[in-house]
């Protein structure tokens, strides 16, 4: 069963148009092109790949998946740019680290970057409620460390910058929430692929707190959201037949029932109420004040999210005010203000944020801590975890200042023990308070250099 913990925030566009072909391998498919009516709007998407790529399909959708994540929970960087080991991205898409996932990420992430999308009338510029057109690679540059040419392995360092388009849509806060666990926890690529689109198609594209129970669409349409390369209804039941088994196993989907016959056949899809995709944000808010996740579902499901954020601002204020006294717990007392609101009086709120919000930590807050407080901090990681946190702080606060080469061999200090990650930080620290970042920068790269010199 879906656990909220494990809720986090994907990519409304992308998840929705999806880029992936729904199939775990294809043969040398190079190009796609679909059409579809939305509404009043037509909407085309296409993908160009280079011959000995093809096209973005299986377990590109959780590599995909992985990067957004890895983008929110570094607080968004305006820049888009992503530096982290290889081996920390294999075990965000819960893959095992050997050498043949090795070799299938760099795989993945040389086709998410050579492959080229175009969008036309269904990009969705969230703050200006408007469709839009866009043209770009999911990765629009990639570099990487490796000790032979063109391979990964257990030191590979990965500098990747995402699409502007991605980013823009990122902060605009066009996301939705997303089970990452649950997703990677099915068994088979196309299973995450069905299981990310069905979770996006769910959700309003224009209103994103409303959330459906049921979804119905025509078959021939679904292949090509899906991207499953042949206009045969017989094939495209059996490509979506293992997916839908495990779904309805797995307890996402309550039924799966074909409509019709021929071209004209419709699927419908009826999800189970427990996967109601729950705000983080909200589920956040709820759990401050004691509400436990089963009872937040519940309220999430009978009232939309604007009505109950301003219901907990409501609620805080009238307390912080003593306006209302909390006498039983305050789970209770908020519960039964946001069943009866007419009971209460109103109370000034600010705006509701109609958008889950990631706080963009301020370059002066990623190293601040003291340096006892950093030393607290990497007691009881295991060296890699130690090296890995390093590697995330410092290219956060001094992003594209060492190569991958650098960072490479930075990690792999740390990690042998060679150099304390809090020393380094707070000396990272103190010289950005002291004005002389650059100094900070020369003096790590002469490290660096003698090191790989040896």
């Amino acid at each position: 069963m879906s656990n909220s913990l494990n809720l986090r925030l994907d990519d409304l566009n992308i998840s929705r148009l999806n880029l992936i072909v729904a199939l775990d391998q294809i043969a040398s498919q190079r190009q796609w092109a679909v059409t579809f009516e939305d509404g009043d709007r037509i909407v085309k998407i296409s993908c160009q790949a280079l011959p000995e790529l093809g096209v973005p399909h299986g377990i590109d959708n959780d590599v995909s998946a992985a990067l957004i994540d890895h983008f929110n929970s570094l607080g968004q960087p305006e820049t888009g740019v992503l530096e982290l080991s290889a081996t920390q991205l294999l075990k965000l898409c819960s893959f095992h680290s050997g050498g043949t996932y090795y070799a299938m990420l760099r795989q993945s992430l040389e086709r998410l970057h050579s492959a080229s999308y175009t969008v036309s009338g269904g990009w969705r510029d969230h703050p200006n409620s408007r469709w839009t057109h866009a043209k770009f690679h999911f990765i629009e540059s990639l570099d990487y460390s490796a000790r032979e040419a063109g391979t990964f392995d257990e030191r590979t360092i990965v500098r990747i910058r995402l699409a502007d388009a991605i980013v823009s849509s990122l902060r605009s806060g066009y996301t939705k929430p997303l089970d990452f666990a649950f997703m990677y926890s099915l068994s088979r690529p196309r299973t995450r692929i069905l299981f990310r689109v069905l979770d996006a198609v769910r959700v309003n594209p224009e209103k994103l707190d409303e959330v459906v129970n049921s979804f119905e669409v025509n078959v021939m349409a679904w292949a090509d959201q899906c991207k499953i390369p042949n206009g045969i209804p017989g094939n495209i039941r059996r490509a979506l037949e293992g997916p839908h088994q495990e779904l309805l196993k797995r307890g996402y989907l309550r039924e799966v029932t074909y409509l019709g016959r021929g071209k004209s056949q419709r699927i419908r899809y009826d999800f189970h109420p427990a996967f109601t995709p729950l705000d983080p944000a909200l589920i956040r808010r709820l759990r401050q004040h004691g509400v436990v996740d089963g009872v937040a579902r519940q309220l999430a499901n009978d009232y939309p999210k604007t009505l109950l954020l301003e219901l907990i601002d409501r609620f805080e204020r009238l307390v912080s005010t003593g306006v209302l006294v909390v006498k039983k717990t305050p789970a209770h007392a908020l519960v039964h203000l946001i069943r009866n609101p007419d009971q209460y009086p109103l109370a000034v709120t600010a705006a509701s944020d109609h958008s889950i919000r990631v706080r963009r930590a301020k370059p002066a807050e990623l190293l601040a801590d003291p340096r006892t407080q950093l030393e607290t901090e990497f007691l009881g990681k295991t060296p890699e975890q130690r090296s890995d946190a390093v590697l995330a702080r410092l290219t956060l606060l001094y992003p594209r200042k060492f190569s991958v080469t650098e960072l490479d061999v930075l990690r792999q200090k740390v990690a042998r023990g060679d150099l304390d990650p809090a020393e380094l930080l707070s000396q990272g620290a103190q010289a950005m308070a002291n004005l002389d970042a650059q100094g900070f920068v020369l003096q790590v790269k002469e490290l660096l250099n003698r090191e790989n010199e040896r």
